[in-house]
């Protein structure tokens, strides 16, 4: 009997303890996922005004965000295929701001939007189903 309540103590203890790492780690995903939208923002507006510096930097800018920790926590085999389509678009447009190619700029553009709301519904389902 002694051993079972131990163990039961043991388990409380170990789940008190990871309740704070998994909530920091929530504001830290929610912190990168406000700097995406804030770049991809800024990028619709470098595409439609073909704002081509601004276009790279944004780019480039998000493309760092998605090596944040916080962001490659993220690790279920479907998440993980929708951050490369990301990753994909976003050196799309790095190539299309160098190359100053509107249309490939607006496709890559269109593509890395389309990557997002497929992740967010992807996720939305995910806790759904939970």
């Amino acid at each position: 009997m002694k051993q079972q309540l131990r163990s039961i103590i043991g388990a409380i203890v170990v789940v008190l303890l990871a309740v704070p790492m998994m909530a920091d780690q929530t504001v830290q995903l929610h912190a990168v996922m406000r700097q995406k939208l804030t770049h991809s923002q800024a990028i619709l507006g470098a595409v439609v005004t073909s704002d081509w510096a601004t276009l790279d930097r944004e780019s480039r800018a998000l493309f760092k965000a998605t090596q944040d920790p916080a962001w490659i926590m993220m690790t279920a085999p479907e998440y993980l295929r929708y951050s490369d389509a990301f990753q994909g678009a976003l050196h799309q447009l790095i190539l299309a701001s160098s190359r100053k190619d509107l249309d490939s700029a607006a496709e890559a553009q269109i593509e890395l939007t389309r990557s997002c709301v497929q992740c967010h519904r992807y996720l939305t389902r995910r806790r759904l189903a939970r």
